[in-house]
């Protein structure tokens, strides 16, 4: 009897529990930008990217890997506009194309003159210690990009706002599954826009886990006229005390058409991205 009381009372206990687990698990919360003048992040990505295209009836894969440094400072902060300066610390690339071979690294000046090398290590070593300007609200809604200190590169300037470095926040509280849907516009002059769906999938005392699933769509980039579809999936972990981002994996599939000279020039680009964030001030 005695032995039956002790698993009663156990099992009693266990799904007390269990009944507290599940409460906990379903308890809202809400995610916000909580920053401070002078807090300074460091962004260490990995961009690792496949681009097949079709030119004179030839198939060509051009093979990319690019590794970029970046530090982000809070310079001011005015109501629900957040003021920061990304600056590019450093960057090298590996790209393989027509079975040649072509590396660039802003710490290593031996590769600035290298043939093909060259005209990268030009664009590239403009922004290297240039600062770009982000204004954005406590949501994670970019207001303003200013990136005239970095000339017009912008293969770099839209990894700050494609979704792999901040996420969107909703208006109110989210439990654990619940989604919802933004709008990003990844570069200022283009028609290109991602839809993007947010879902909460884990969360703990420090940290939130949040899926990522995004349509792109364009129709013209920097003035050139060009036909682009694709999908991104990945997870984002983000720190809930701050709302800035920890680490994230980002994949994205993209086919698109560029119209050169009145010749149809199809291409299709595999992408996988992984960011890591650390409070370093």
């Amino acid at each position: 009897m005695k032995s039956r009381n002790q698993l009663v009372i156990s099992l009693i206990i266990s799904m007390f529990f269990i009944g507290m687990s599940s409460a906990v698990a379903q308890k809202s919360i809400k995610l916000v930008y909580n920053l401070s003048v002078g807090d300074t992040y460091e962004f260490v990505s990995t961009i690792d990217q496949d681009i097949t295209f079709e030119a004179m009836g030839t198939t060509t894969t051009m093979e990319q890997v690019m590794n970029i440094q970046m530090t982000s400072d809070v310079k001011k902060i005015v109501g629900d506009k957040i003021y920061k300066d990304f600056t590019f610390d450093k960057v090298n690339m590996n790209q393989k194309i027509f079975g040649m071979e072509i590396n660039y690294d802003s710490e290593d000046s031996s590769t600035f003159n290298s043939g093909m090398g060259a005209q990268i290590a030009a664009e590239m070593n403009k922004i290297i210690g240039k600062s770009s300007e982000i204004v954005m609200n406590h949501k994670g809604e970019i207001i303003d990009l200013n990136i005239s200190g970095i000339s017009d590169n912008h293969d770099l300037t839209n990894n700050l706002t494609s979704g792999s470095t901040y996420a969107v926040y909703p208006d109110g509280n989210i439990k654990v599954g619940e989604s919802w849907e933004n709008d990003i516009k990844p570069m200022k002059n283009s028609e290109m826009k991602v839809h993007v769906k947010y879902t909460l999938l884990k969360k703990s005392k420090k940290t939130a886990t949040i899926g990522v699933e995004g349509l792109l769509t364009g129709n013209e980039v920097q003035g050139e006229e060009i036909n682009l579809n694709g999908t991104t999936v990945g997870e984002m972990i983000i720190d809930r005390a701050s709302g800035m981002l920890i680490s994230s994996t980002i994949d994205l599939e993209m086919d698109m058409e560029m119209d050169k000279g009145g010749v149809k020039i199809p291409a299709t680009i595999m992408t996988s991205s992984v960011t890591n964030a650390t409070k370093i001030k």
